[in-house]
């Protein structure tokens, strides 16, 4: 898998945080099924990007489920973002 780049816009203390696994063009936002934010998938159901509402940049952890089943989890502890990506089997054919 590519390593994610992530976008952190920070206006006072918190702001929204953007990761992206590909190269856009990226088309129009979903919103995420549970959690504050939204996705671009692309129609083969592969995550390309995701964007949390308002991530705080001391420390936070958030959870964002997405329509193709998979889940990005942030972690922001002292300035420093770890992102985690579940990925979904999916059956071929």
């Amino acid at each position: 898998m590519k390593k994610p780049e992530v976008s952190f816009r920070v206006f006072g203390g918190s702001g929204p945080l953007s990761i992206y696994w590909t190269d856009g063009p990226y088309g129009d936002a979903i919103d995420s099924t549970s959690g504050k934010g939204v996705a671009w998938i692309s129609p083969s159901g592969d995550t390309l990007g995701v964007e949390f509402d308002d991530v705080n940049e001391v420390n936070d952890h958030q959870v964002l489920k997405l329509a193709n089943g998979e889940t990005v989890t942030v972690d922001v502890s002292k300035g420093k973002v770890k992102v985690h990506k579940s990925s979904v089997m999916r059956k071929l054919g």
